[in-house]
């Protein structure tokens, strides 16, 4: 008997991030798992329109989008969430859909998507109370797993680590070649070395790591004056000025491109022209940027202080750094300046990049929480 799996997100295809691409790739994962009988999925959307839907990650019967209408979302969840088997929430702000669906009936399972900062901070009682009553928390990796059971006292057993895994879409190259659109886009040359960060530039979030990355290209320079710093994401217009002026104060201006929003089609592309990912981040609850560069055979730096650990396989993967220390950021990227890949090296990274990060290893993973209740990746262990 299939199983009637209701999965609730607040935006999926209508907006850009790493949690709207965990919940396209479910959405995937259901998808396929009602081709091969196994679930009966329904998917609504808080935020999205129904002519948003990608029709590569889930039919058109399986998808609504409510357009902003909070009240009725949540009602038209309730109705079907009291019909399903199981509730998927894939944010904390949905919490209070899986509450009421636990209320009214108390054996139906609820299992909350957390990744990262947005269910750190300090939580009202109620909210809390309602998150104990959790059937279990999927967490993106084992930082975000660690806050959740040291803040909010959440019992190991209720939680597993899940990773995040390559979208199944995403575009992976065999050819390292720098693409010749981009070099004549940004006014680049074969010779130049290119830094490359993707993140969203917000003034509301200073930690990316990014200023850090602008501080040290000065003495970066001066063994290696072909650098040039890519600077890529949506920008906000304080966070602009603020980054202009730090880029005048080093006198930088001919050294560092803020390329602004990079559409999902180029990714790849932006890494291929690239050297190296640099993101020494503190707050990462997971990072996919990270596991998208390294499938493309780029080196990367990460910090070790948050989810990137999980997303470098502890270093296997990339370089760790302390977020806090310029020094050991600056010796990291020297020493990848000074040890550049041969095309071999991007191969075999890329090998072992998919080899863990694989949408197969996913979705065998949600299909077990479906089926048994348990990913199989438990917190202590996974």
């Amino acid at each position: 008997m299939q199983a009637k799996v209701l999965f609730l997100t607040l935006k999926t295809f209508g907006f850009t991030g790493g949690i709207e691409k965990v919940c396209r790739t479910l959405c995937r994962v259901f998808y396929d798992l009602s081709e091969e009988k196994k679930v009966e999925p329904c998917v609504y959307s808080m935020y999205d329109r129904n002519s948003e839907r990608d029709s590569r990650y889930l039919s058109k019967n399986q998808f609504r989008g409510f357009n902003f209408n909070r009240k009725y979302f949540v009602l038209k969840a309730l109705i079907r969430g009291l019909q399903s088997d199981v509730i998927v929430l894939s944010h904390i702000n949905l919490l209070n859909v899986g509450y009421l669906i636990k209320k009214l009936q108390p054996k139906k399972r609820v299992y909350l998507i957390a990744h990262g900062i947005e269910i750190w901070r300090t939580l009202p009682e109620a909210k809390l109370s309602v998150l104990k009553s959790l059937d279990k928390i999927i967490c993106v990796s084992h930082f975000t797993a660690s806050k959740i059971h040291n803040i909010h006292g959440i019992p190991e057993a209720q939680l597993e680590v899940l990773n995040n895994c390559l979208d199944p879409f995403y575009y992976i190259s065999k050819n390292f070649d720098k693409p010749k659109f981009l070099l004549d886009r940004y006014h680049l040359s074969e010779k130049n070395i290119i830094l490359f960060s993707l993140s969203r530039l917000s003034s509301s979030e200073k930690y990316k790591g990014y200023d850090h990355n602008i501080e040290l290209l000065p003495s970066l320079l001066e063994k290696h004056p072909d650098l040039i710093y890519l600077l890529g994401g949506k920008w906000d217009n304080l966070e602009k000025r603020r980054l202009d002026q730090l880029i005048k104060k080093h006198h930088l201006e001919k050294r560092i491109r803020i390329i602004g929003f990079v559409d999902e089609a180029e990714v790849t592309d932006h890494f291929l022209l690239s050297d190296m990912f640099i993101m020494p981040s503190k707050k990462e609850g997971f990072g996919i940027v990270f596991i998208e560069a390294i499938a493309s055979g780029l080196q990367v730096i990460a910090g070790n202080k948050d989810g990137s650990v999980d997303a470098l396989r502890n270093g296997r993967l990339g370089a760790l750094v302390d977020p806090d220390n310029l020094k050991d950021i600056e010796e990291k990227i020297q020493y990848f300046l000074d040890h550049p890949q041969t095309k071999a090296d991007k191969l075999n990274l890329q090998c072992d990049c998919i080899e863990v990060f694989n949408y197969g290893r996913y979705k065998k993973a949600i299909s077990s929480l479906i089926s048994t209740g348990t990913t199989g990746k438990k917190f202590v262990d996974a």
